[in-house]
């Protein structure tokens, strides 16, 4: 195995900072912003919480959908791992 790929199989999405809390009206659920615009690449600062109207304006609602989607703290990270800081 190789060392790098080693390293992504021992993380999990929890340790990862894309994985950020989203906000909606009644709920807080967990989701990974790795795919959104501007996220992904680190070109803005990825913060702790971001509010779901945000996605909807970035991504619309499927980008929503993928976000949510991607929201669970125990799975095994994937090629975007970035540890937390």
């Amino acid at each position: 195995m190789l060392p790098e790929m080693r390293e992504k199989a021992v993380h999990t999405c929890s340790d990862c900072r894309f994985l950020v809390r989203i906000q909606g009206r009644e709920e807080v659920r967990w989701g990974c912003v790795a795919g959104l615009p501007g996220y992904g690449m680190l070109e803005r600062r990825v913060p702790p919480e971001i509010h779901a109207l945000d996605i909807l304006k970035m991504a619309g609602r499927e980008g929503l959908q993928a976000v949510l989607a991607f929201g669970d703290p125990d799975r095994p990270a994937c090629g975007l791992f970035r540890p937390r800081i």
